[in-house]
């Protein structure tokens, strides 16, 4: 059995909130139900299942947007004092995902326990079984270098057993984080991507100046973690939502939806500012900043549009990526990263899946050569700011059949 999960986002808590201790042991809770749920066969025999792989597709950390890059300092810089600050988000980061990190490890040391099968294929509670799990975890482009930093020995994130990588296969799926089919994201020589000047240098500096505001104070922990998650061709209409949704709730005081507004506006202009600078283009050789900028700016007319779902498309220069990966051997290819880029970027053979709601720019995609895209869970629609239970943390559960076909158990 295959469980994928990504995007959990533990950040060093300065500037965004991080999900709360209780969603690593929920998680728990929830392989260990899938795994029960997957004995039983589609002929109703129960039968455990030999082994689960739990695999953390990227992101799991968020090193990105911390108040420790508001100031003269990058992450991407390597001077001593850059060194320094990335050490402290790093360690401050761990902290937050220590619980996370002892489930992990627990459910790789000890397993799961389900019942056994009587000779009639039923499940005999009283009689056990450990089922050995097998833990991954990848790199994603917000906590790059965790494969480094595992390797060195960061017993916090390894546990015993817990393998850290940056792609993860077996027959049945090849799970990758898949950021490099993001335009935004794509690998820059030159300097930091597009993905990670936005996370540093708007939401990052968004959160500061949201945190300044007496009347934002309580809340701006959480809104900035829930906006770090969105994919940020997203985050016009995550804002605009957050907005529409407290002002009807009458959470925000009078004046505050033009407050934000105006903020994330002079952060916008601010980060644009940056970005022609420091000279991120993505991956295709042309400025996506100006397109971006202009497509992440907010006025009253916008706000008011997105709060009910009434939006234009983002430009396909936002969402169309350029290249693709290789064509894999596996007939499911899971994808933590959310990039809409994926479906017209390359011509796979079998099955692709992103974790995380479909967005707006998924619709531009969608139109484009290659093969049909799902996100999970597909529930969930459009993008959000707050998250629930700490954040759109996507998580699926697959089991092969008998014919060697994958499908979903489960997706949450």
């Amino acid at each position: 059995m295959l469980v994928v999960t990504a995007n959990w986002g533990f950040s060093d808590g300065t500037l965004a909130a991080v999900p709360p201790r209780a969603a690593a042991a929920g998680f728990r809770g929830e392989v260990r139900r899938a795994t029960v749920r997957a004995g039983f066969r589609r002929d109703g025999r129960y039968e455990p299942v030999d082994g689960v792989d739990v695999v953390l597709a990227g992101d799991t950390c968020d090193w990105l947007v911390s108040r420790e890059w508001t100031g003269d300092e990058r992450p991407w810089h390597t001077g001593p004092r850059a060194r320094a600050a990335f050490a402290r988000v790093v360690a401050g980061s761990l902290r937050r995902a220590a619980r996370l990190a002892a489930v992990l490890a627990r459910l790789s040391r000890l397993g799961i326990d389900v019942p056994e099968a009587d000779r009639r294929g039923r499940p005999v509670v009283e009689r056990g079984r450990r089922v050995p799990v097998r833990v991954t975890l990848l790199e994603g482009d917000r906590d790059h270098g965790l494969a480094a930093l595992a390797g060195a020995g960061a017993a916090a994130l390894r546990g015993r057993a817990v393998a850290v990588g940056t792609c993860w296969s077996n027959d049945l799926a090849t799970v990758r984080h898949g950021a490099e089919l993001d335009p935004l994201a794509a690998a820059d020589a030159g300097g930091p991507t597009l993905a990670a000047s936005l996370a540093v240098d708007l939401v990052a500096r968004f959160g500061a100046e949201l945190a300044g505001v007496a009347a934002m104070r309580s809340v701006a922990a959480g809104r900035v973690g829930g906006l770090a998650r969105c994919r940020a061709v997203d985050a016009p209409e995550a804002i605009a939502r957050w907005l529409a949704a407290d002002g009807r709730a009458a959470a925000l005081p009078p004046r505050a939806g033009e407050v934000v507004r105006d903020a994330w506006n002079r952060c916008v202009a601010e980060w644009h500012r940056t970005a022609r600078r420091s000279g991120p283009r993505g991956g295709r050789g042309c400025d996506l900043a100006a397109a971006l900028a202009a497509w992440l700016t907010l006025d009253e007319h916008r706000v008011e549009r997105f709060a009910v779902g009434d939006a234009a498309e983002p430009p396909a220069l936002l969402v169309a990526a350029d290249r693709g990966l290789p064509t894999p051997d596996a007939s499911l290819v899971v994808l933590g990263h959310p990039a809409p880029g994926v479906a017209g970027g390359a011509a796979w053979c079998g099955r692709v899946v992103c974790l995380g709601p479909a967005s707006a720019a998924a619709v531009v995609s969608a139109g484009a050569a290659g093969t049909e895209v799902e996100w999970l869970p597909s529930g969930v629609r459009g993008p959000t700011m707050d998250g629930g239970r700490g954040g759109p943390v996507a998580s699926a559960v697959w089991r092969s059949d008998a014919g060697g076909r994958s499908r979903v158990l489960d997706a949450a």
